[in-house]
């Protein structure tokens, strides 16, 4: 008998969902997707943490545990998916990295779950304890009912509340009852706080109208032994709502599983209605509140603009891209003009908007390529009516901007520089051809990167986006550490390799299966049509790609490549930047002058510039060290026995010296207040200290002290003064704030805080 035999229903329902996560997690790290906040890496990160947590709390499997299942899933079946095989490595890294993440996010979230536990349980007492007050009669009824309608008036719709607890009460319905009938009478069950407030308002109403029109024994019941089921009802469909939400931000911020949070809010006593609603509405009020962030949220690039599915309907309105094989075309017909999201007849001189035309050589921005600019223009044209014949001035229209929301035509954002541009002219339109050579070499040059990067990284290495403009390229990809300068010199080494065999870029068209058979790599994620472009440079074993985007012509084209840039910018993906061509010589330039620069004013030469600037930060910081230990001794100094005990005062017979200084930064001034308790023995030192714009304070007191005086009470207390706010130990602490000008007021005032704490 197998151990998974042995085990009750929890155990083995545990073990399904590690064994079924795993699988997921190991495919989905060999397809590129990583542990993230957003879109399928969240739903990845969800997956292994519900597995990791299964195996913690029902398994008891404390230690490090999912990356071995993992591995399990790999070796199980790398015969049939030889990417596992390849990956194993990455996947195992990946997961170990998680699960330790999980493993200290899980402490923090279940500390922060303890005190959102504490902080509802305080709202309750609250809540409880003055609607106690209102119906023992402790706060007028009078001013019950005025909070009341002002409650009604602030959310509106009062008469259909009141009038539904006129209902509810003369009818005799049950409150359990109302209440179903209440989300019948809403348009939408939501937990949202207008919601909620109206469902306190219906039964504010209720209560209002028993005390008003109920009999005695109504009245009697709801202003004795009933109050308290009264003010856990509103407590419960008023309050509930922030409770709700503040243990559901618990899970999605810190991934403390739902039941574990329904368990310890039970183990705490918290209401039945809250404990209900996380139960059984956690996944509701999760994505109402996902909905209000980012987290799976279209873009508003994605969105499509009702005027582009207007044109779309339009069965004149198609584009045919040629810029692959020419900059510029002289005889586009304009098809359609767009102007403040309105389709128009004419663009006029000085107006924006957006030029359709039926081919253009213009590409629109996809893939990370940004969108060509360029002009569009057409010569003079003829206007005839039956009265007389006219002539239109020649178009010129700047085109900053070209991109394609909707398959199959191009926008060009325009503005008419001169002239005019009607629906039917027939136009010419020139792309900028150097921006457009300089995004080409960029966007091969990314193409190179990549192949580089899984070849000096690993084959883990896979692309998470890009971007390629005519002045840098930026690529992201999957790697779990910052690049080492002897990596990036290799990245480089190998792209300029390839820049210098000026080896040529291949451009096929095929289909999409017989491109996969070619090893061609394609992007996760991205959609592909039944026939692909397929960019290979050389022979294509360095790189071969499905990409639609313009390339140079050879590799030599590119010029030069230098990676100016190494960031992370996600768990498990980092970001390059780089530079080409003639931004790449600039930049190597500059590098010349700067080191130039640097050589004359150390006087020394290029071979020892490093130890000559090493030199230079020693004897900065040996300089620093002294000047600091020179404003101490001053200060010190300044303080002498004499001068000190004449500004020593004594606050029911405690001795405080409160003084501002000046000159003394942070760590000067703290063993300034070391010196100055030394000699006081027991009492308090408050010390102000100017600093740039900003102003601080120390608070010390001598150990006999700390149980009548905490230091970061008083610090607590003054530091509000200059406008800021500070904390501490009880026999130290310190705050800061902005306002300069009220740090004697501040030190002044420690007199008298101390005073209080003393009586």
């Amino acid at each position: 008998m197998s151990n998974y035999e042995t085990f009750d229903d929890q155990k083995q329902f545990a073990c399904r969902v590690i064994a079924d996560h795993a699988r997921s997690t190991a495919f989905a790290i060999a397809d590129g997707i990583l542990p993230g906040n957003e879109g399928r890496n969240y739903v990845l990160r969800k997956i292994m943490r519900r597995a990791i947590y299964h195996g913690r709390e029902h398994l008891g499997l404390d230690k490090l545990f999912f990356h071995q299942v993992c591995g399990f899933v790999v070796e199980q079946m790398k015969d049939a998916y030889p990417e596992l095989a390849v990956q194993k490595d990455f996947i195992d890294k990946m997961v170990r990295l998680e699960e330790e993440r999980f493993g200290n996010t899980l402490t923090v979230g279940l500390k922060e779950l303890k005190q959102v536990i504490k902080k509802i349980q305080k709202r309750e007492e609250t809540d409880l304890e003055n609607f106690g007050k209102v119906i023992s009669g402790e706060i007028l009824i009078s001013e019950y009912k005025t909070a009341n309608e002002n409650l009604r008036e602030k959310h509106g719709e009062s008469n259909k509340y009141y009038e539904f607890a006129r209902s509810i009460h003369y009818n005799k319905t049950p409150l359990d009852l109302a209440l179903i009938k209440l989300e019948e009478l809403l348009p939408s069950f939501q937990y949202d706080e207008d919601f909620n407030k109206a469902k306190a308002n219906f039964f504010y109403s209720l209560y209002d109208l028993i005390l008003n029109e109920g009999s005695d024994e109504e009245k009697e019941l709801i202003l004795s032994e009933s109050a308290e089921k009264w003010g856990d009802r509103i407590n419960s469909y008023y309050e509930n709502c922030n409770s709700f939400f503040d243990l559901i931000r618990v899970y999605d911020t810190h991934g403390v599983p739902k039941d574990l949070i329904a368990l310890i809010s039970e183990q705490n006593n918290i209401n039945k209605t809250l404990l209900q609603m996380i139960k059984h509405k956690f996944d509701e009020g999760l994505a109402q509140l996902q909905a209000n962030s980012e987290i799976g949220k279209t873009r508003q690039a994605e969105k499509i603009n009702p005027i582009y599915a207007a044109l779309q309907r339009r069965s004149d309105v198609r584009t045919e891209f040629v810029g692959y094989d020419a900059t510029s075309v002289n005889d586009a017909k304009v098809v359609a003009l767009v102007k403040d999201n309105e389709q128009v007849n004419e663009l006029n001189t000085g107006e924006e908007g957006l030029i359709i035309i039926d081919k253009t050589p213009f590409y629109a921005e996809s893939g990370g390529q940004v969108g060509d600019v360029g002009t569009v223009s057409s010569q003079q044209l003829a206007v005839s009516s039956e009265e007389n014949t006219a002539h239109r001035s020649p178009l010129t229209a700047r085109i900053f901007d070209t991109f394609s929301p909707v398959k199959e035509y191009v926008l060009h954002k325009s503005k008419v520089e001169s002239g005019s541009v009607k629906v039917g002219d027939v136009v010419s339109g020139n792309v900028d051809v150097d921006k457009r050579d300089a995004t080409r070499r960029n966007h091969t040059a990314t193409h190179l990167a990549h192949s580089a990067l899984r070849e000096v990284l690993g084959t883990h290495v896979k692309q998470a986006g890009s971007v390629v403009s005519p002045n840098y390229l930026r690529f992201d990809f999957t790697h779990y550490q910052p690049l080492s300068a002897v990596e990036i010199k290799e990245i480089e080494d190998l792209v300029n390799y390839q820049i210098l065999q000026n080896s040529k870029v291949n451009t096929d068209l095929m289909s999409i299966d017989e491109a996969m058979r070619t090893g061609a790599m394609a992007l996760f994620g991205e959609k592909y049509g039944e026939k692909v472009r397929v960019l290979s440079v050389g022979n294509g074993e360095f790189s071969r790609e499905l990409c639609g985007g313009t390339h140079v012509n050879a590799t030599g084209d590119i010029g030069s490549f230098k990676i100016t840039g190494d960031e992370a910018i996600a768990s498990g993906v980092r970001r390059i930047r780089a530079i080409t061509g003639f931004d790449s010589f600039e930049r190597f330039r500059e590098a010349e002058l700067l080191i130039a620069n640097s050589l004359n004013v150390l006087k020394t030469q290029r071979d020892n510039l490093p130890s000559a600037i090493e030199k230079l930060q020693e004897e900065l910081k040996r300089t620093r060290k002294e000047i600091d230990d020179l404003k101490l001794k001053i200060a010190t100094g300044a303080m002498s026995n004499n001068s000190a005990e004449d500004e020593i005062k004594e606050v029911l017979r405690v001795k405080v010296l409160a003084k501002i200084v000046e000159g003394l930064d942070s760590n000067g001034t703290r063993q300034l207040s070391d010196t100055l308790l030394a000699r006081l023995k027991s009492g308090v030192v408050v010390i102000g200290r100017y600093e740039d714009e900003k102003v601080g304070i120390i608070v010390r007191v001598s150990d006999d002290l700390t149980d009548k005086i905490k230091a970061g009470n008083v610090i607590r207390e003054i530091a509000p003064i200059i406008g800021g706010r500070g904390g501490g130990k009880p026999d130290m602490a310190e705050g800061g704030g902005t306002d300069a000008s009220k740090l004697n007021d501040a030190i002044e005032a420690s007199y008298g805080v101390i005073e209080k704490m003393l009586g």
